[in-house]
């Protein structure tokens, strides 16, 4: 896990970044015009990749020709006291919180079983493009801290971020010092957060299984209703669902 130092500078640091940069014109252009999530999404993953690679050692997964992974688990990997980090950019937008994509949990789950990671940290920025001027907020927490504060789809295989909940209970930036918003420090034994994220992870392979087993039945039922009665002739009565125009 990355130190209480070197997490105070990252926020300090994207923070002053991220101030000053929301102010230019680029943001603003950007803001200004149509599809701005996945615009403002690349530039904060692009400039702050870059800002961080300029402060701190900073290194990237790399595929078997040496060329930068495209989907590594982190956007960059931050080390500290020898050991490299994991860092996931993501950005949001004030009004359009949702629940985010972070990371597949079976490549989570598996890092921390081979002893590559500890830890996976999500730095976000988000940014208020309805303030004048433009309003920028750093967060930066590990996510095996802020269990309550993630879900899992087990179809796509993605962990996301609930992101409106932890927003509210994280709204005014930097490092989160509570995991539950309750009082209650973060667990430092990995073994019990990761007791947590499996039982998030089993949960999701049940209700995916569950949910399969009634989709499975539901076309089970319509295959027999069709093989035992007479086929239906396709006329503009039985197409009148598809609300063709």
């Amino acid at each position: 896990m990355l130190s209480s130092s070197i997490i105070g500078s990252i926020c300090k640091t994207a923070q002053c970044y991220w101030e000053e940069e929301a102010k230019g014109s680029e943001i603003v252009t950007i803001a200004k015009g149509k599809e701005i999530g996945h615009k403002l999404a690349d530039l904060v993953d692009e400039k702050t990749t870059e800002l961080l690679a300029g402060k701190f050692n900073v290194k990237h997964q790399l595929d078997a020709q040496g060329n930068v992974r495209a989907r590594s688990m982190g956007d960059l990997w931050l080390e500290d006291g020898g050991i490299f980090h994991p860092i996931n950019v993501k950005m949001g937008v004030v009004g359009s919180e949702g629940q985010p994509n972070l990371v597949s949990m079976k490549k989570v789950l598996a890092a921390i079983f081979s002893g590559e990671i500890d830890s996976y940290y999500l730095l976000i920025v988000k940014l208020d493009v309805q303030a004048d001027p433009i309003g920028a907020q750093v967060f930066l927490v590990d996510m095996l801290d802020i269990i309550e504060y993630i879900t899992f789809d087990s179809g796509p295989g993605q962990i996301m971020l609930k992101a409106t909940k932890f927003f509210s209970d994280f709204g005014t930036g930097g490092q989160p010092k509570l995991s539950l918003g309750t009082g209650e420090a973060p667990e430092s034994d990995l073994k019990a957060k990761v007791k947590r994220l499996m039982a998030l992870y089993e949960d999701g392979e049940r209700r995916l299984i569950e949910n399969r087993e009634k989709g499975r039945e539901k076309y089970r039922t319509g295959y027999k209703c069709f093989m035992d009665g007479e086929c239906l002739e396709v006329n503009t009565s039985s197409q009148g669902s598809l609300r063709l125009g």
